[in-house]
């Protein structure tokens, strides 16, 4: 019989596992690491990381659905930024250990 704390530990295990997975793509890893820096545009992303505004957006989309990065109006323009303060630590702390 499995006890609600195995539940629970299975259930943390497999958003570790998900948020492993959407940070694990190369693009959107990129793309949060350049974000960790500044909000940006798609725009300034799309110059930034050399790709196609449409491989920006797609990307931002599917971490605006894990409510990973957020999107900002300013006036006109539409400005990304990371929200996620653990995706941001995960990220910054695997990086400066690799530059070690």
């Amino acid at each position: 019989m499995v006890t609600n704390e195995a539940n629970t530990t299975i259930d943390a295990l497999d958003q570790v596992s998900h948020l492993f997975k959407l940070m694990g793509h190369p693009k959107r890893l990129q793309l949060l690491y350049l974000l960790i820096q500044q909000s940006m545009t798609v725009s300034q992303i799309s110059e930034r990381l050399k790709w196609e505004q449409s491989a920006v957006s797609h990307q931002l989309q599917v971490l605006r659905k894990y409510q990973i990065v957020e999107r900002v109006k300013n006036g006109r323009q539409v400005v990304y930024r990371l929200v996620d303060p653990l995706v941001m630590g995960i990220i910054a702390d695997v990086v400066n250990e690799i530059r070690k």
